[in-house]
């Protein structure tokens, strides 16, 4: 019995990591399209398990976060800009299901395995369970990179523009004409809210509160303190963006600085045992007190 069990643990430890490997690089994501009745039926693929299993425990997971994680939730998904269409409920599908298959991989590794099988067990359910929000960390990381290396570029093109005469709002809306990007997205959705009668100084705080970027905190407080000191604005963007340039490239730098230990950590921990594993395996074979024993 404990062999068949062990037996039933390995091929599910083994289907999960073949699927496993396939959802962490897709998340199967760009497999749901919508959330009609016909859409589900015709939904295949390796997520397809996840996403019938997440619908049954839905209410069960949305009951377990409660209102105030949810709208966390939701807002921590707006600031990932949706990746691949990512709604909360298709998130809270995913999420459920994940730990839901945790917790039965964990029982079924205790059964077959006593503590072996619960140390795996837990750690299988731990990767399972911090799959979604490590990926939406992942995710929201990448597009706060990408609009603070997008930024001093965007306010470049922004001054120019100013500088040719045309209004704040109008160079905005035209450099968004031309340019795409996370940054854009932003851009055109503060200009959306000053068009529905916010002002700036409103429109550009949600901006930064919106993206949780350091760079864009700087470009909207630099932004709002030339507009109440009278500064030029085109002046003032150029500024804006050598300043943003600067930081970025010290960020970049620190990036970088931190690369080196973490090399020389690889490097320890790979490298030298296997090198030592070679020079003493050497050593023995051409000993002529151990070399008769090969």
């Amino acid at each position: 019995m404990d062999g068949l069990l062990m037996s039933l643990g390995a091929t599910a430890v083994f289907a999960l990591g073949v699927s496993g490997f396939h959802l962490v690089r897709t998340t199967g994501l760009e497999e749901v399209s919508d959330f009609q009745p016909a859409a589900r039926e015709s939904r295949k693929g390796s997520g397809a398990l996840l996403d019938v299993l997440g619908q049954r425990l839905l209410g069960s997971t949305m009951r377990l976060y409660g209102p105030v994680r949810l709208r966390q939730l939701e807002e921590r998904i707006r600031r990932a800009g949706r990746p691949q269409g990512l709604t909360l409920t298709i998130y809270l599908q995913r999420h459920g299901a994940s730990c839901f298959l945790g917790l039965v991989l964990f029982a079924l590794l205790v059964m077959a395995g006593g503590v072996l099988g619960a140390v795996l067990g837990l750690l299988v359910a731990g990767v399972l369970a911090s799959w979604m929000p490590m990926w939406l960390r992942t995710e929201t990381g990448r597009r706060v990179a990408r609009i603070e290396s997008d930024l001093p570029d965007f306010l470049d093109v922004l001054g120019v523009t100013v500088q040719a005469g045309l209004g704040f709002r109008q160079a905005v809306e035209r450099v968004c004409e031309v340019s795409d990007g996370p940054l854009t997205e932003e851009m055109t959705n503060a200009l959306r809210e000053m068009a529905l009668g916010a002002s700036r100084r409103r429109a550009f705080v949600g901006l930064r509160d919106r993206t949780k970027s350091e760079t864009v905190a700087a470009f909207v407080a630099a932004l709002l303190q030339a507009e109440e000191l009278g500064v030029p604005l085109a002046d003032a963007l150029e500024d804006i963006a050598r300043d943003a340039r600067r930081e970025h490239a010290e960020r970049t730098r620190q990036k970088m600085a931190k690369i080196g230990p973490k090399s020389s950590l690889v490097i320890t921990m790979t490298i030298v045992p296997g090198a030592l594993i070679l020079i003493t395996s050497s050593f023995i074979i051409g000993n002529e007190v151990f070399g008769d024993l090969f």
